[in-house]
């Protein structure tokens, strides 16, 4: 996983093709849910070879990682609050 601390470019995550079927490697559906219609067109990562992953929008949304300051708390049980 890239990441650069100025912010200045968008986090690239590279994914295994082991995983991932022929079409969704080709670009042709999306690398979450395998959605192939409308074609997925945001840019959420690469392959080893530096060939381009995409996912639909809905997708390309959940693998953005959560703003700074926006991190949900962790859980506390009853147990601990007492």
């Amino acid at each position: 996983m890239a990441w650069n601390p100025n912010g200045a470019e968008r986090l690239m995550l590279t994914f295994d093709p082991a995983g991932l079927t022929p079409v969704q490697r080709d670009g042709d559906a999306c690398v979450v849910c395998h959605k192939k219609w409308p074609r997925p067109r945001v840019k959420v990562g690469r392959l080893p070879d530096n060939a381009p992953v995409h996912a639909c929008d809905d997708c390309a949304e959940a693998l953005l990682p959560a703003p700074e300051g926006k991190v949900p708390l962790p859980r506390r049980s009853r147990a601990a609050m007492s």
